[in-house]
Formats: C-alpha cells, sequence, structure tokens
C-alpha cells in the first residue's frame, strides 16, 4: 500500500483517524482485539474504560508510538503505516504532562513550534493568542514548579494547541487534579473544541468525564470495543450488565427477576411490562425460573416516607396482581448533600434509591421503608447467562433523570 504523508484536509465525510482491526499484543498478552472505530471532523470522542483495558495502547499506536501487530489505522483516508510520529500531524498530551522543568510556560508552548524554525514573531502571535484563550498569560515568564497543577495542565493543552494539529490525542489528562480543577478543564477542553473545531480522542477511566464532554463515547473493555455510542445512549442503554455497572454513580441495581403472567416479579414488586421492554418478553419468558436481570437506577427510585393504603398503580388499575411499591429494611445512608443515597435490601436483593435532604431527616438505618420505581421505561433488562442487554432499542433515547424530592 502507498503511503503519503499525514495532515491534509480530508474530504467530506471521511473520518480524521480510522482504525480497523486495530491489535496489539506484547508476547502472549494481546492489549487491543482488533478494534474499529472512526473519528469525525471536529468532534470529541472518549476511550472509555478500566486500568489495563488498553485506552492507552491504542492512543499511541495513532501516535506512531508503538508498532501495530495488525490491522490499518488511517488519517484523513490515507494509512500512516510507516510514518514517524513527526509526520502524523497528531498532537498527544500525556497524563504526566511532560513539560521542560527548566523552561518558562513561554518557552514550553513555543517548543514545537521553535524546532519547526518558525519566525519568532509568528510564534509569540500565537502563544500569546493561545495563552489568552487558556486564561494562562499570567504563567508564560514563570517555570512549570511555580505554577499550579491546572496551570501546568492548561500550559500542556497549549503546547498542543500552538502547533493546530489535525488530532489532538489526550491520555487521561485529567486525571491528577483535584476535582474542582476537573471539573473546570474538562469544561474548558469542551469549549475550546466546540468553538476552535477541533478534533479530539481522549482516554479516561471516570465516566463522569466521558459523558461530560464526548460527543462518542467508546467503551473498552480487555481490548475490545464493547460499546460505541453517544453518552445518553450508553448511560440509559448500555450493551451489557456489566457497562451498565461501569457508568453511573451510585451505581445501578441489578435484581433478579421473573416474567408470569405478564407481569415482572422482582424485590416485592410485580410490575406490568413497559414499552420499552416488550420486545424482550419473549426472551423473559423463556427464561423460565431462571429469570433475568433487571436493571433500576437509583435515580428511578422513589422514596415512599408512609406506606401506601393501596397499591400505586400509575394507570394499570385494569392488570390484576399488579404491585408498584414495595418495602425494604434500610441498610446504609450516604450524604451528598443536597441529596442521600438509600440503601435497602428487599430478602436477598439490594437497590439503592436518592432522597431529598428533608426525607433523609425522617429516615433511620434499620427501619422499614417504601419505594417504587418513578418510570418503568426507564428500566433496563440482561440476559441473566451473557449479561447482554436483552431490551435494547434502536435509535436515540433521552436521559431525563427521575429524581423528585417530596
Amino acid at each position: 500500500m502507498t503511503t503519503t504523508t499525514a495532515g491534509a484536509e480530508s474530504p467530506p465525510g471521511v473520518p480524521v483517524l480510522e482504525a480497523r482491526e486495530l491489535s496489539k499484543r506484547y508476547g502472549r498478552k494481546t492489549a487491543l482485539d482488533r478494534i474499529s472505530f472512526s473519528v469525525p471532523p471536529e468532534s470529541f470522542v472518549v476511550i472509555l474504560g478500566p486500568a489495563g483495558a488498553g485506552k492507552t495502547t491504542t492512543l499511541r499506536l495513532l501516535a506512531g508510538l508503538e508498532q501495530e501487530s495488525g490491522g490499518e489505522m488511517l488519517m484523513d483516508g490515507r494509512s500512516v503505516a510507516g510514518l514517524e510520529p513527526k509526520d502524523r500531524d497528531i498532537a498527544m498530551i500525556f497524563d504526566n504532562l511532560a513539560l521542560y522543568p527548566h523552561k518558562s510556560g513561554f518557552q514550553n508552548m513555543a517548543a514545537p513550534l521553535l524546532e519547526r524554525r518558525m519566525p519568532r514573531e509568528e510564534i509569540r502571535r500565537r502563544v500569546d493568542a493561545v495563552a489568552a484563550k487558556l486564561r494562562i498569560a499570567h504563567v508564560l515568564e514563570r517555570l512549570p514548579k511555580t505554577m499550579s497543577g491546572g496551570e501546568r495542565q492548561r500550559t500542556a493543552l497549549g503546547r498542543a494547541l500552538v502547533r493546530s494539529p489535525r488530532a489532538f490525542l489526550l491520555d487521561e489528562p485529567l486525571s491528577s487534579l483535584d476535582a474542582p480543577l476537573r471539573f473546570e478543564l474538562r469544561a474548558e477542553l469542551k469549549r475550546l473544541q466546540r468553538e476552535e473545531g477541533h478534533t479530539f480522542l481522549m482516554a479516561t477511566p471516570d465516566f463522569t468525564e466521558a459523558l461530560a464532554v464526548a460527543d462518542t463515547v467508546l467503551l473498552l473493555r480487555s481490548g475490545k470495543i464493547v460499546q460505541a455510542a453517544p453518552p445518553e445512549d450508553l448511560y440509559d442503554c448500555p450493551a451489557d450488565c456489566a457497562a451498565a455497572l461501569f457508568v453511573g454513580s451510585p451505581q445501578i441495581a441489578v435484581l433478579h427477576a421473573e416474567l408470569r403472567e405478564g407481569l415482572i416479579h422482582c424485590a416485592g414488586l410485580a410490575l406490568p411490562l413497559p414499552a420499552v421492554l416488550e420486545e424482550a418478553a419473549e426472551h423473559m419468558r423463556g427464561a423460565g425460573a431462571d429469570g433475568f436481570l433487571l436493571g433500576i437506577r437509583p435515580e428511578n427510585v422513589r422514596v415512599l416516607l408512609s406506606f401506601p393504603s393501596a397499591p400505586e398503580t400509575g394507570g394499570q388499575t385494569d392488570i390484576p396482581g399488579a404491585r408498584r411499591h414495595a418495602v425494604g429494611q434500610v441498610t446504609d445512608i450516604e450524604s451528598l448533600g443536597l441529596r442521600s443515597v438509600i440503601t435497602v435490601r428487599c430478602g436477598r436483593e439490594q437497590l439503592r434509591m436518592l432522597c431529598s435532604a428533608a426525607q433523609r431527616a425522617q429516615i433511620r438505618i434499620g427501619q422499614d421503608l417504601a419505594f417504587t420505581p418513578a418510570d418503568l421505561e426507564r428500566l433496563t433488562a440482561f440476559d441473566r447467562r451473557t449479561g447482554m442487554n436483552i431490551g435494547r432499542r434502536t435509535g436515540r433515547r433521552t436521559f431525563s433523570p427521575c429524581f423528585n424530592p417530596q
């Protein structure tokens, strides 16, 4: 295959970056197993996964810092096989920042431009312009050791931005920062990407970070892409039970359930089959007594401080035997400020729910507490044996939190 230097604008509809059946092996260990994905122009794609999933390996292969064991990588529709990192027109920002400790902020940001022997007036213009956008003009004459963590992170980002590359690879760029700085800088990254039309591919183990900034999330597990979806779909319609458990805090409750006589029985509840799970009904019935797994998010469970005198039917009065509320024993209370997470046990099942501060004041560990699902259309079902989502729907599903303090 003929190889050309990357860097030119891609034709309409052609991804800036693309991986086809990309693999990487270290001896007998497979770090990446034939993954395929694309990064469109002016998009923010996030690779999400736990430590050891293959996130950094993917970025290093795209940057040319490591050699792939199989598959193909393309930039603007052209193979980058054999191209040196300097010829790929890609900027990579590492989790350790890698700033020159003996150089000022200006010198660090100007380093890639000096290597290209650009005129000093142009270098000054570019660095000053990027520093103004990142709000770090005040650190240009300071050494990294005199900067705060956020200032060092912005300086490293600025060093990449001054080059105006075709794509940015960000390897857990916010992992070493404290929570307020992470929140501030992820908003800054999203703003820069949107306003400047940059193309970002970022790796992170933090699902909150991924959902906050991504146009598309690639969920990576053990070197394989489990799901590629918009953030709303990843949260509301995960590919499997493990994905549902990984994305979301407080964690989703996964309950053993059975479908009998048109009702989903679990944790003392007998729920009418929601429309979102109608296509999975045959699968559920076929599972018999072994049942299936029902996923319910904490924000989709409503606390009932008083025991209902009659079952809450939510308009399902024509379904005999339906029970829209159940009772469990409170085993844990975790305060989150304006909200609290209440954990209750119902027989062998355990689930979490959110409540307001006012409700929290009336709840004690060990007491019996009634609860009800807030929206049956937000339920998710998984195969008990494989863990795969059996109620998945095509098309975008917009998630709206169901937490309503009383």
